[in-house]
């Protein structure tokens, strides 16, 4: 089958003692580096599909990839030898493009959920997020989190939410018996609140936060943790990989253990104004956020 994108196809190094054995047997003197033009052999190139999500991952004004997970991705796939290309994608069509390998990883902070788990494979947990909520200047509906905008619902105000159709806001939600409009991008919800066709728009803190700088007629709430049946519903964002792809996400995930001990992982994504608490624990698990197990987050202070 013919790919746009290229497979991921780590070549083995050779060695020293290889090339030496081949230059033996040619009678030709290696010349430095090893390469037709003395350079390094070029390295294999993994794609990566992002999501245009400031400061996740994003094209820039340019037209280049950037954000964290961009950066993350750069840096680990880089020390597994890796060229990394990317490719923006829908939301919606992230997980679906992994699969049919229109691409070979997701580098977008996607959070780490048991439907998500069902169809693909998370790397361990990368970026710890909060939600916050996106109102018309003033909050007119004085929301601060999704319980009030429930509240509001069920007093019959007439107030519209907006989430990612396939955010885990939009999970959040649906368990709590809210009605909400989904949308395919955060600039598309960000246009139905300046537009009045949405009075909230539900989304990580981080990204709204910084969206809502250069927005016009609209606020941020405060970041909050919302709680659902007594339990918060703390989580965490990862890379993916396809469910047969476990060689490269072990090594993935050794490389993402080392930057979190010598404390690397919080200093690459700090560039994008992510904070240490942002940067989960080490024994937070990506095994423990696919089974719903939630209980060994509780104790973390907001």
């Amino acid at each position: 089958m013919v790919r746009n994108t290229s497979k991921i196809t780590k070549a083995a190094a050779v060695s020293a003692a290889a090339l030496f054995a081949l230059t033996a047997c040619s009678g030709e003197e290696a010349d430095n580096g090893g390469g037709a033009d003395g350079g390094e052999e070029a390295s294999e190139t993994i794609t990566v599909g992002i999501a245009g999500e400031i400061p996740y991952s994003y094209l820039n004004d340019e037209g280049e990839p950037e954000g964290a997970t961009v950066a993350l991705a750069e840096r680990i796939f880089g020390d597994m030898g890796y060229e990394v290309e990317a490719e923006l994608v829908d939301w919606d069509n992230l997980i679906p493009g992994l699969n049919a390998e229109r691409f070979d990883a997701i580098s977008a902070g996607m959070s780490i959920t048991p439907e998500r788990c069902e169809e693909a494979a998370f790397a361990e947990p990368e970026i710890m997020y909060t939600t916050t909520l996106l109102v018309e200047e003033g909050n007119p509906h004085g929301v601060e989190d999704l319980d009030d905008v429930l509240e509001a619902q069920e007093a019959g105000e007439d107030i519209t939410l907006a989430t990612l159709t396939a955010g885990i806001e939009a999970g959040y939600a649906t368990d709590l018996g809210l009605d909400y409009d989904g949308v395919g991008s955060a600039d598309e919800g960000l246009k139905m609140v300046q537009g009045g066709r949405a009075d909230v728009f539900a989304m990580t803190a981080i990204s709204l936060n910084q969206m809502a700088e250069d927005a016009e007629g609209v606020e941020v709430t405060g970041p909050f943790v919302q709680e659902i049946d007594g339990v918060l519903q703390y989580g965490a964002g990862s890379t993916v990989f396809r469910q047969d792809d476990t060689e490269t996400l072990d090594e993935y995930n050794e490389h993402l253990a080392e930057l979190k001990s010598n404390g690397e992982l919080g200093e690459i994504i700090g560039e994008f104004g992510f904070t240490d608490a942002e940067v989960p624990p080490e024994d937070m698990t990506a095994e423990a956020l696919c089974n719903g197990d939630l209980e060994a987050l509780q104790d973390i202070e907001e």
